[in-house]
């Protein structure tokens, strides 16, 4: 699927935001807390203390990057805030929160997939069930479950696949099996074979999982404040 400019979807915040709305914020291991704008300034979001699903207050650390969506006119906006302090307002507990300048439009739930330039060591299933001898691929995308790349080999559904990357912040190296859910032939110039595979990563644990969500959300907040497109190909 191609992708469009993402300044296309840009909103600014004052277009959509209002006091009274639902907001939804996500945290690093993906699970989803529910809002509502208390009141709102110029420069700041008051916004009641969202709670988990044993009805506990979530209250962040001073400085916390959050993630958070609002729905209006049936469709979906996201946008990235920073956590200043909690309070009461009305009897209310709420959450103080920086007012995002700008929203992105968005369809669903597909936030967490970013457009990475970095390349990783693979081994991919032979025939037999054995491995191939070690490949440097470029990743096209990657998601906190799963990531794309570009190789020369074509790749069997559901076959394994051994993935390697190194350098990820707060990680090091990355060395997890993976199950390859889509292999297509990307169209060349040449009559070079190129395919694009996408990968499912298999018994990742939360806490390395937890660590490259917060990796793709801060290279999806960066992204958005300079306007560009970070969401990749749906595996």
């Amino acid at each position: 699927m191609a992708n469009n400019n993402i300044k296309n979807n840009i909103v600014k915040a004052d277009s959509i935001l209002k006091v009274g709305q639902r907001l939804s914020f996500f945290s690093d291991d993906d699970n989803m807390y529910t809002s509502r704008i208390e009141d709102m300034s110029d420069k700041e979001l008051v916004v009641a203390m969202p709670m988990d699903k044993k009805r506990r207050p979530i209250i962040p650390v001073k400085g916390a990057h959050l993630y958070g969506a609002v729905l209006e006119n049936h469709c979906q906006f996201r946008f990235f805030s920073t956590f200043r302090e909690k309070g009461l307002q009305n009897n209310v507990p709420v959450w103080y929160i920086s007012r995002p300048e700008k929203l992105e439009r968005h369809q669903n739930r597909e936030f967490v997939r970013v457009r990475i330039s970095k390349t990783m060591q693979v081994q991919m299933m032979d025939e037999e069930g054995g491995f191939l001898p070690p490949e440097v691929v470029s990743i096209v995308d990657i998601s906190g479950s799963g990531l794309a790349f570009n190789s020369k080999r074509e790749a069997h559904i559901e076959s394994q696949i051994i993935m390697e990357i190194r350098n990820l912040p707060d990680i090091g190296t990355l060395r997890v099996m993976g199950r390859v859910m889509r292999c297509n032939r990307i169209d060349t110039q040449s009559d070079e074979r190129l395919f694009q595979i996408g990968v499912k990563m298999l018994n990742l644990d939360r806490p390395t999982r937890n660590k490259l969500v917060h990796y793709i959300f801060e290279i999806q907040r960066q992204e958005l404040k300079k306007g560009l497109d970070t969401t990749g190909v749906k595996q």
